[in-house]
């Protein structure tokens, strides 16, 4: 992405920080404003103001395109199809998505046009074009590749691992899956490996096979735990521990003392305020585009 100004950008109210880009366009320092204007889209992406964010990035790129940057340009295009694939506008996403690939390609932002490309992979689901949407996934995967991202290749075989198990494709979605768990092993991602353990364990329940199902269960929770995302690592364990008397008695004695133990060494539950409530299912990575 374009250069944010050096502000502690967490510790400011996007409302603030929006003054401060008004203030910066009105005294003509067009490049500053459209970086705060940047910033500020990005802080409300983080808390889900998703028609926030998206304002934001239109008139970060307004100004970009004005100064004719082509870097700043690409990047708010590229995070306006991002905004616009959380506000489920799938249409005007793709339209984004595309023309911020264009732009990558121009400025020969390699990293960029991976982006732009997973991002449209997930819009083109969101708009019901699966096989279309495979296609980008596979393009994505290539770019990240040749990018040697492996972290950007685990994200994208996930998600299409996923997007298998939603049309109830369990054989390619489980197979898919394995491969996101191989690289995020590889990579010592614990979260990524707990995220597809937690998901081939939803596999199995739904295919009937408990037992396999509570111990996929407990090994995410614990890769959670290790991660130090607790709050998932509770909720994951609960679904084991809700498997016990489904499953033989020596597997459930075997997971009974993991859970026992994880339980114990998890930390006691903090009651979370409406004001630090985020939108779970936003991937603030999915805004990391890093330049070339």
């Amino acid at each position: 992405m374009t250069e944010e100004p050096e502000l502690a950008i967490d510790d400011i109210d996007p409302a603030e920080l929006l003054e401060q880009a008004a203030a910066s366009l009105e005294a003509g320092e067009k490049d500053e404003a459209a970086k705060m204007f940047n910033a500020a889209g990005n802080i409300y992406m983080s808390v889900a103001e998703f028609d926030e964010a998206h304002k934001c990035f239109e008139e970060s790129q307004r100004i970009y395109k004005d100064l004719k940057d082509e870097n700043g340009t690409s990047d708010t295009m590229y995070n306006l199809g991002v905004a616009s694939i959380n506000l489920e506008r799938w249409d005007e996403a793709l339209t984004s998505l595309q023309t911020a690939m264009k732009l990558f390609e121009k400025v020969s932002n390699n990293s960029g046009v991976a982006d732009a490309i997973y991002g449209l992979a997930l819009a083109s689901l969101g708009h019901g074009n699966f096989d279309e949407a495979m296609e980008y996934f596979k393009k994505a995967q290539k770019a990240y590749k040749t990018l040697e991202n492996d972290q950007g290749m685990a994200s994208v075989i996930m998600d299409m691992g996923a997007a298998y198990a939603d049309k109830e494709d369990w054989t390619n979605a489980q197979a898919t899956i394995k491969k996101a768990l191989k690289l995020y092993e590889d990579m010592g991602d614990k979260s990524g490996i707990a995220d597809a353990l937690s998901l081939l364990g939803d596999i199995a329940e739904t295919s009937g096979d408990e037992r396999r199902a509570a111990e996929l269960f407990v090994d995410a929770a614990q890769n959670y735990f290790e991660a130090e995302i607790f709050d998932i690592s509770r909720e994951v364990l609960d679904r084991a521990e809700q498997k016990m008397w489904d499953i033989p008695k020596a597997t459930r004695r075997r997971l009974r003392r993991v859970i026992d133990d994880l339980r114990d060494a998890l930390p006691e539950e903090e009651e979370i305020s409406d004001d630090d409530d985020v939108d779970e299912d936003f991937d603030p990575d999915l805004l990391g585009i890093e330049d070339d």
